[in-house]
């Protein structure tokens, strides 16, 4: 069957700013003479404050802590005039958004998707994940925990493989991907040059590997929706993303549309490129560039291909890009994210070692800005922005004690070996020829057989997908687009009648129950399950869809169901939002019929008892800069036996109380 469009808007960054959005909105589906909207897609940095203390939970400098006006929409004194669904990003009340882990409604039509999420709107199939890319927190559980050290507030929002794990495990079609940072060097399927032009800082930031995320760019391979929006880089920039290495050509772009989002497909070419490397391998397998890999010139090939890229030729650019994966899928995989590459004015490119990324520094312009940085140091001497902008995105600290942001080479408090790989981390940034003179104690661990090849399900067809990434309110780029949407998706059986709702996906619940065991919370010793692959996963995941066909589908339990109740108190004027108090955790009834639902155990449930004890183990995250270094809450001491071992809160499947 057939679907017209479907009336969305996406917007890139929301900074608490949604009585401007939705205003804007209305204003221009008036202009574009529709008497509606069907969905609104925000891409993360929401900031859903439900009061001050939740202030004491959100990664921004003390000084630019602004409530913002979500707080009256979860109140009720206002609602959504559109349904509106968001990811979160790395400017949060993580507090809150921990609470809906498994995604919830944040107030009367606004609906989080959750730390990844597969959920139905009428015809269209949306895909998101929450958080920003970090590489030395990938492969960690989630440890952070009510109360956040001043360290948990930096990393809480740091992207997990547990959850990118399940989105991977995806294999019939969707239409929408949602992310808060771009997926890792989609830059280079549009102008990129424009780009690098407008924001500077961006090309170094692409060469070295610190631009995007490489689990984003994994899913978007895996899963090759129609289209996918982000946000994070506050600046609007449109490509279009070629599959199977399928020959494209230029076409006028539909009204009001992206014009680089002007091209469809030709024919399909070689089926061999179903099988290419994975972003997330590339990122933490590059090793020995200073001579194996620099020698077959793979990596010189590679960034020589783009300068010789003709201005706005857009079959010229796609085909090198394309020869370039070609070429990652016969050599071993070498990214720009371990080396430093410089252009001679001969037009060569070399290669060297960023050997700085081991002594934890690395050389840095000081004009450039580091648009990952969650430091509040940061920004504590920084040019305040105008009232209009009330979260800025922070500059980077350069006396930042914590790794680098490369991305993925920052070092760990601990031994980060790859479990996947069985490459160090390190071994990234130490040559071939020093490493020799170690003593042998320091001889990495024999390497494991390599991966196989993600190979794309047959049910995944999509070749070509539209990305799009918008800026924030109040900047200098546009930060919303109404866009008219065909579904790509398999429409047998789904809702295409008006008006549309959400409703779960029979398929990613499955998927939930199958990983629901592997979900740590609060302990950061422990280690997540170990990835058992595609083959082991599949008939576990096809035996819990008929589970789910059974227990829920057939029941007519699929509509997410209006179930926002207020967990935390109100907004209180009195509060002090420039030193707020570290609150307690809040059980959530959302996540509590969710597990219900889907009947698995609630990690999130804590009693009374367990919530104060835990609220006692640790000192409350203060922010020396903002309090003098200071810490004026109650609380001492380490975190204490009762901080969460993944065994809190087992078999309890209680709500809680309800605040209001």
């Amino acid at each position: 069957m057939s679907v017209s469009g479907i009336r969305v808007v996406t917007v890139g960054c929301g900074h608490g700013l949604l009585h401007q959005i939705y205003e804007d909105i209305a204003r221009a589906a008036a202009e574009r003479g529709w008497d509606n909207v069907d969905l609104v897609i925000i891409g993360g940095d929401f900031q859903a404050l439900r009061n001050t203390d939740d202030a004491a939970c959100l990664s921004v400098p003390s000084k630019y802590r602004k409530m913002g006006d979500y707080h009256e929409y979860y109140s009720g004194q206002r609602q959504a005039p559109y349904l509106t669904i968001f990811c979160g990003g790395n400017h949060e009340a993580s507090n809150h958004l921990f609470e809906l882990y498994h995604g919830g409604w944040i107030a009367h039509n606004i609906y989080y998707l959750g730390a990844a999420n597969v959920i139905r709107f009428g015809p269209l199939r949306i895909a998101g994940m929450s958080g920003i890319w970090k590489g030395y927190d990938y492969r960690k559980p989630h440890y952070e925990r009510i109360p956040y050290r001043p360290e948990d507030l930096h990393s809480v929002f740091h992207v997990r493989e547990l959850d990118v794990r399940k989105l991977l495990q995806v294999r019939t079609q969707v239409d929408i991907g949602l992310s808060h940072d771009w997926p890792r060097q989609v830059e280079y399927c549009g102008d990129y040059k424009k780009l690098f032009r407008k924001k500077r800082g961006f090309e170094e930031d692409s060469q070295h590997g610190r631009l995007g995320n490489a689990a984003a760019r994994e899913v978007l391979d895996r899963l090759r929706p129609a289209y996918w929006f982000s946000a994070h880089l506050h600046t609007e920039f449109a490509a279009v993303i070629p599959h199977d290495n399928i020959q494209t050509k230029k076409i006028d772009s539909s009204r009001d549309m992206p014009a680089a989002w002007g091209v469809e497909v030709v024919e399909p070419m070689t089926p061999s490129e179903n099988m290419k490397p994975s972003p997330i391998a590339e990122t933490f397998n590059n090793a020995n560039l200073e001579n194996g890999n620099a020698a077959h010139g793979s990596t010189a090939e590679r960034i020589a291909a783009w300068g010789s890229f003709e201005e706005n030729d857009l079959r010229t650019r796609e085909q090198q890009f394309l020869d370039m994966m070609h070429r990652m899928s016969d050599d071993r995989p070498a990214t720009a994210v371990d080396v430093t590459w410089k252009k001679a004015s001969s037009g060569e490119c070399a290669v060297e070692q960023d050997s700085l990324v081991y002594a934890n520094k690395r050389v840095k312009n000081d004009d450039e800005i580091d648009l990952d940085s969650d430091n509040e140091s940061a920004q504590e001497n920084s040019t305040p922005l105008k009232q209009s902008e009330p979260v800025p995105a922070p500059e980077e600290d350069k006396s930042n004690p914590e790794p680098p942001t490369h991305g993925c080479d920052g070092a760990d408090d601990e031994p980060s070996w790859n479990k996947d790989r069985g490459i160090p981390l390190v071994e990234q940034a130490v040559s071939e020829s020093l490493r020799t003179k170690l003593p042998a104690a320091f001889a990495p661990p024999p390497a494991k057989e390599s991966p196989r090849p993600k190979i794309t399900p047959p049910a995944i067809k999509n070749k070509l997908t539209k990305f799009l990434a918008l800026d924030k309110p109040n900047n200098h780029d546009r930060y919303f687009r109404l866009l008219d949407l065909a579904p790509v998706s398999d429409q047998t059986a789904t809702d295409n009648h008006h008006p549309y709702r959400l409703q779960y996906d029979r398929e990613w619940l499955a998927i939930t129950r199958v990983f629901a065991e592997d979900l740590v919370l609060g302990d950061q010793s422990s280690k997540v399950p170990a990835d058992l692959g595609e083959e082991t996963y599949l008939p576990r995941i096809q035996e819990e869809e008929k589970w789910v066909e059974e227990n829920i589908e057939k029941k007519g339990m699929m509509n997410i169901p209006f179930n926002f109740t207020r967990s935390a108190p109100r907004f209180n004027p009195q509060g002090d939002i420039q030193h707020p108090t570290m609150p307690m955790e809040y059980p959530n009834l959302q996540t509590a019929e969710f597990c219900e639902l889907l009947q698995i155990e609630n990690k999130f449930y804590l009693n009374e008892e367990q919530r104060f004890v835990n609220y006692q183990s640790v000192p409350p995250a203060q922010m020396a800069s903002a309090e003098g270094g200071e810490d004026h809450r109650r609380g001492s001491g380490r975190r204490g036996g009762h901080r969460g071992r993944g065994h809190r809160g087992r078999g309890h499947r209680g709500y809680g109380r309800r605040t209001h």
